[in-house]
């Protein structure tokens, strides 16, 4: 049943267009020292499977704090 429960949520995400992988690069990038680290992120994440898509969304709210974070940092600093 969790496997189909899982494959589903995980179709219903595609169907919608969402990529937690690519969601969760990108708020990644937020937070990241350079470009080089950005670019890593994405090459990580990108073409993910099954397992990884399952990852990403459990850690989506964290790196959602964790990119508002940055940049409210960012928005003191200049």
């Amino acid at each position: 049943m969790r496997t189909t429960l899982m494959f589903g949520l995980l179709s219903l995400a595609t169907a919608c267009g969402g990529d937690p992988c690519a969601e969760y690069a990108e708020l990644l990038c937020d937070c990241a020292e350079d470009d080089d680290m950005c670019d890593s992120y994405k090459a990580t994440y990108e073409n993910s499977d099954a397992d990884q898509q399952d990852e990403c969304s459990a850690r989506l709210d964290e790196a959602e704090a964790a990119s508002e974070s940055c940049q409210e940092d960012e928005g003191e600093e200049g």
